[in-house]
């Protein structure tokens, strides 16, 4: 019927007009042919309407449009500590991707894992993104923070090539999750590439009632105790393909609106580098991660009137910490059994000791051994020596199976 109209239409377009001479004659006989083919037209059209039904164009983003992706891992672990209870642990994190329309995203983690009787359910990011061009994104939520890049890229445990994490990373120098906005992207110079991210969050609590712990920055309030607003980012350099150097920083008023802290200015900084190296010298390849930081509090007086017990106690507050760690797998041997191990050494060091009556500083030592059962599932086995300065020391053995998803 389609081809039908479509035919009888061509006609009418295509149609050649008659000479003058047969004027006369097509002027007689054109009413009634036109008559016959627009009663043609018309009957055909009666036909193909009932029977065709044109789809419905959803707008972009509707509900039954967008793209969903459940990824995560899972990992279970063995630590028999120095001075501790040696224990088993297992945790889930399942990472939820949502795709709206092709420009705006959203990301969410949850950490779950069992504690006591009963299981321990954490929000750890949720975030919508919008891809505002090519070089850039725009995001706002609860997000990880750019300047910790061991957080927002190594974290996940069939990343991670050790079971536990680096001293620093998470003991109050760098801020590992904000709450607020940023931009983040990339962008090439000739043969090199650039990539940035600035925020804008909650910033960190100024720790001032307890000696141990006064003048250091607690990142665990996602909540802010004042006006002012933490700034920061990182800018990363990528010389050459698999080679990234680093900057970080954060800038934050953390102390308590109204309290004589109210002005006390804090700077959070740090270096990174990240090499990635497939050697034919040692048939296979190469992995570098450091990280160092640097955490300067104004100076302030703590405890003034004696009140807490310790004070009064007047310094200005300096952290640093950071860690090392080297990697390498043998992916260009023949032997599949000697091609899925991977050996480990990683350095790591922190100084949380800014008022002299809290904790010393503490370097530790971690040597590993890994077999991947598949490019996303592994098995750890660590051995770590920890000294602090001072006390007994924290050696430990570390078992670990990791699966990401």
């Amino acid at each position: 019927m389609k081809k039908e109209l479509d035919t009888l239409k061509k006609e009418r377009e295509v149609a050649p007009r008659q000479k003058d001479r047969e004027s006369q004659s097509v002027a007689d006989t054109a009413p009634k042919r036109e008559t016959a083919e627009g009663q043609a037209i018309a009957d055909v059209h009666k036909q193909v309407a009932p029977e065709v039904t044109l789809p419905v164009v959803q707008p972009e983003g509707l509900l039954g449009t967008t793209k969903f992706l459940l990824a995560g891992w899972a990992d279970g672990m063995f630590e028999a500590r120095n001075g501790q209870v040696s224990t088993f642990s297992a945790s889930f994190d399942p990472i939820f991707l949502w795709e709206l329309t092709p420009k705006i995203l959203f990301d969410s983690r949850l950490e779950i894992d069992p504690s006591g009787g009963g299981t321990n359910v954490n929000l750890v990011n949720a975030q919508i993104s919008y891809l505002l061009n090519d070089y850039m994104a725009l995001g706002a939520g609860e997000f990880f923070s750019p300047s910790n890049v061991f957080v927002e890229r190594f974290e996940p445990q069939w990343i991670n090539k050790l079971p536990d994490r680096p001293l620093a990373i998470y003991h109050g120098i760098l801020p590992n999750i904000s709450v607020g906005v940023q931009a983040r992207g990339g962008f090439p110079i000739g043969s090199t590439r650039v990539d940035y991210a600035f925020y804008v969050s909650n910033g960190p609590i100024l720790n001032t009632f307890d000696a141990r712990s006064a003048g250091t920055l607690d990142f665990n309030s996602y909540t802010d105790n004042n006006d002012n607003k933490a700034v920061g980012g990182r800018v990363g350099f990528l010389p050459i393909p698999g080679v990234e150097i680093g900057y970080g920083f954060e800038t934050s008023k953390p102390g308590f609106q109204g309290t004589t802290f109210s002005r006390v200015q804090a700077l959070v900084q740090s270096v990174d580098l990240e090499v990635t190296r497939d050697s034919y010298l040692l048939k296979g390849r190469i992995n570098l991660f450091a990280q160092y930081a640097w955490s300067h509090v104004d100076h302030a007086v703590y405890d003034p009137d004696g009140s807490l017990g310790f004070g009064p106690l007047a310094f200005t507050s300096k952290q640093d910490g950071g860690y090392a760690e080297l990697a390498y797998r043998p992916t260009k041997l023949d032997n599949d059994s000697l091609r899925n191990l991977e050996m480990i050494f990683r350095w790591d060091h922190l100084s949380r000791d800014p008022s002299g009556l809290g904790d010393p500083e503490e370097t530790r030592w971690t040597l590993g051994l890994n077999y991947w059962l598949s490019p996303s599932t592994v098995l750890k086995v660590a051995y770590e020596w920890d000294q602090p300065n001072g006390e007994p020391n924290r050696n430990a053995l570390l078992i670990q199976t990791a699966m990401g998803f």
